[in-house]
């Protein structure tokens, strides 16, 4: 299958989106928290459970997020900004917050280290969610359509590798380069935030351009 070089950058841009969202690096220590009493093979087979659930949800959301979309009425624009807003939140979070994953104390690693908060909402949130909507319309086509999955594979596929690799990760750059990754990533996030809004206003607000 031959795709163009504009499926192509929309892949491109989806991938790098979806990879600053899930922030692979920065869930490392939220895994080993909730992970910490574990075998390493419980471990691993947590790590996939994550990853099949956060695949199957954000495939689901690519493939039908648009007719939901369209049954309640709402345009790709008005979503583009909506979208681009929770980003730009999420973004900031990333930015002025020592630690943008939720505290795991008090809570029971036996419940909450397979599908949640890991997974969802974490890996596969709203921000996530928003953007392979996003990019889905955008493909319009087969072939768009089989890019943006394939990096929804390779993004959830990073994410499963640092689970499975969070121990070494962790030793390896320590707290403050998990954090400076985490913040550079922040500022990639907001720059994507600030484009979908632009471009959701432009359409809805034509007189702006």
């Amino acid at each position: 299958m031959n795709f163009s070089s504009t499926e192509l950058a929309i892949s491109v841009q989806a991938f790098i989106t979806l990879v600053v969202l899930m922030d692979p690096v920065g869930i490392v220590p939220l895994f080993i928290a909730l992970n910490s009493d574990k075998s390493i093979a419980q471990q691993e087979r947590t790590a996939r459970q994550i990853a099949i659930a956060v695949s199957g949800v954000l495939i689901a959301s690519t493939l039908f997020g648009a007719r939901i979309l369209q049954y309640f009425f709402i345009g790709i624009a008005e979503f583009k900004v909506s979208g681009g807003l929770l980003l730009l939140l999420m973004s900031i979070q990333m930015l002025v917050t020592d630690n943008l994953l939720p505290s795991a104390e008090g809570k029971n690693p036996q419940r909450s280290s397979t599908v949640t908060p890991l997974g969802i909402p974490l890996l596969a949130g709203p921000g996530a969610i928003s953007t392979v909507i996003i990019y889905g319309h955008n493909a319009d086509s087969l072939g768009g359509y089989l890019l943006i999955i394939v990096d929804i594979l390779l993004a959830t596929l990073l994410a499963y590798w640092a689970m499975r690799q969070s121990h070494r990760i962790s030793a390896f750059l320590g707290s403050l380069g998990i954090e400076i990754i985490t913040k550079l990533a922040g500022l990639i996030l907001g720059a994507i935030a600030i484009r979908f809004i632009c471009q959701g206003l432009l359409t809805l607000l034509p007189g702006l351009a």
